[in-house]
C-alpha cells in the first residue's frame, strides 16, 4: 500500500519560493535501506552545475520528497576514507530543502584507488553506458502515471488522430515529436489541429514533417493570418486549395521547411514567412486578395537579429 504524503517537519526555510513553503516536511514512501552517506558529502569535482529550477519543479510535482523515487545517491571512498558524491547531487539538494531535519540519504558506496575512476563512473551513470528516455518513452510512463499535462496531450492527440510514441499509436496514425507537438499546442489548439489536417490531406502518403508543423501551426496561430485557416472565408478557401493541390504537386513536403529560413533563433517562424511568403506570390499571379507579410517577416527578421547578438 502507498504511503500518503505526511509532515515531518513544521519548520520553514526562505531559501524556496512561497509557492514551494507548504511542502516543507512533506515525504512519501520509504528510505531505500543499506548504506547511508551525510546530507551534506562534498561533491566530487566531476558534478555538473547545480539547477536550482529543476529542483524547484521536482519538489512541485511530487508535492515534497518521494523516498519511492529518490533510490540511491552514488558516493565514492578513497583509501584515506575521504568520501565523495558523484551522483545524486540534486536529489541530495531536493532533501535538503524540503526536510532540513533529514541529515542522511541512502547510498551505494563505491571504494576506489584514485579520481580517474570516480570521473569514468560519473560519465558512465550519466549517459556513457547507459541510454536516456526519449522524450516519447518518457511522455508514454506520464500518461501511464496520469499525469495531468500528459494526459492533456494525450486527449489532443486522439483528437487530431495523430500519434506520439506509444501514446494513441495505431497503423493509420501519423506520428509526432512530443517536444515539437507540446510547442505547436502552446501557440494554439485549432491551429495545430488545422496545420495537421492540411498536411495530412496534402501529403497523405508522408509522414508529419515536425518542422513544417510548427511552421504551419505558428503562421495560423498569429491573429493578422487566422483566416488562412478558416475555411469559412475566402481566404481559408483559398489558402487550403493552395495548399493541398498547387503546393503539394509542385513540392516535396521537405521542401516546405524552408532551409534558406533556418537563419533565425525560432526555425518555425522562418517556415511560417516561407509559407505566406510562396501564398502570397500566388495569389498575386492570380490576383488574388492576401494578407502583408509584414508582420511575418517582421517576426521572423526579429530572429535573425537576435541569432547575430
Amino acid at each position: 500500500m502507498e504511503t500518503k504524503l505526511k509532515v515531518v517537519s513544521t519548520s520553514s526555510d526562505t531559501t524556496l519560493p512561497k509557492n514551494l513553503r507548504q511542502f516543507i516536511g512533506s515525504q512519501r514512501g520509504k528510505t531505500a535501506p543499506g548504506d547511508t552517506v551525510s546530507v551534506n558529502t562534498p561533491m566530487n569535482e566531476t558534478q555538473r552545475d547545480l539547477h536550482t529550477r529543476d529542483i524547484y519543479k521536482w519538489i512541485e510535482k511530487h508535492q515534497g520528497v518521494d523516498w519511492n523515487l529518490f533510490g540511491y545517491v552514488t558516493v565514492v571512498r578513497f583509501p584515506n576514507s575521504k568520501m565523495e558524491m558523484i551522483n545524486g547531487q540534486h536529489r541530495t539538494e531536493l532533501v535538503k530543502l524540503v526536510l532540513p531535519e533529514q541529515e542522511t540519504v541512502p547510498a551505494h558506496i563505491i571504494d576506489i584507488k584514485d579520481q580517474d575512476y570516480a570521473a569514468k563512473l560519473f560519465a558512465a551513470m550519466n549517459g556513457g553506458s547507459s541510454r536516456k528516455l526519449t522524450t516519447e518513452e518518457l511522455f508514454w510512463s506520464e500518461v501511464i502515471g496520469k499525469e495531468p499535462f500528459a494526459l492533456y496531450v494525450k486527449e489532443q492527440l486522439e483528437k487530431m488522430n495523430v500519434a506520439c510514441g506509444k501514446v494513441n499509436e495505431g497503423e493509420e496514425r501519423k506520428q509526432v515529436k512530443y517536444p515539437n507537438y507540446v510547442k505547436c499546442l502552446k501557440m494554439g489548439e485549432e491551429a495545430t489541429a488545422r496545420a495537421v489536417e492540411l498536411i495530412d490531406e496534402a501529403y497523405p502518403d508522408h509522414g508529419v514533417d515536425d518542422q513544417v508543423l510548427s511552421g504551419l501551426t505558428r503562421l495560423l496561430s498569429l491573429k493578422e493570418y487566422e483566416s488562412y485557416g478558416d475555411v469559412t472565408t475566402t481566404l481559408g478557401k483559398q489558402f487550403e486549395a493552395w495548399f493541398i493541390k498547387t503546393l503539394a504537386d509542385g513540392h516535396q513536403l521537405s521542401e516546405l521547411r524552408f532551409n534558406e529560413y533556418k537563419n533565425t533563433s525560432q526555425w518555425y517562424n522562418g517556415v511560417a514567412y516561407g509559407l505566406a511568403r510562396k501564398f502570397k506570390h500566388y495569389q498575386t499571379r492570380k490576383n488574388r486578395k492576401s494578407i502583408s507579410l509584414k508582420l511575418i517577416k517582421d517576426i521572423y527578421e526579429n530572429g535573425i537579429t537576435k541569432n547575430n547578438d
